[in-house]
């Protein structure tokens, strides 16, 4: 009986934490859609605007050019970066829901936007969603506590 009481209380302090922490949130915020079953790396291969602004290009050889890339810490108040250039992956299919991270783009060297790089890190990564002749690029605008996602659609 003991046992049982205390695995409750551990249970309950551990869910009340998660949803303080706004952990819960995470995977309640919802997405796109699912990944295109099948979907391969020539499928990605095309040009994608973003709204209200940013165009990025997938090559095939692997590479990828944006031009007035997106800050994407200000979803209220977008702030125009520039030009960038790198290398892009499709990652194997995840079954994981709030993991897939399904697209990354690794941008070259340590500049980009035409100045020091300022993030912590030299990628983004995108979930896909649509169809293989539509993907659909998204990623949240700031912490996905905020629900609100940053889309480039295909064409």
């Amino acid at each position: 009986m003991r046992l049982r009481a205390l695995g409750l209380i551990c249970g309950l302090i551990a869910a009340v934490s998660v949803t303080n922490t706004g952990c819960a949130r995470v995977f309640a915020c919802g997405d796109e859609g699912d990944r295109p079953a099948g979907l391969i790396r020539q499928d990605m291969v095309g040009t994608y605007r973003a709204d209200p602004f940013g165009t990025l290009t997938l090559k095939s050889d692997g590479t990828f050019e944006v031009s007035d890339w997106p800050e994407f810490d200000y979803p209220k108040n977008p702030k125009h970066t520039g030009r960038a250039a790198g290398t892009w992956t499709l990652q194997p299919e995840r079954k994981t829901r709030g993991t897939r991270d399904d697209l990354e783009l690794s941008f070259t060297g340590n500049r980009y936007w035409d100045s020091d790089f300022s993030e912590w890190r030299n990628h983004f990564s995108f979930d896909v969603a649509g169809n293989r002749q539509k993907p659909r690029l998204y990623r949240f605008t700031t912490d996905p506590d905020v629900c609100e996602l940053h889309t480039f659609r295909h064409g």
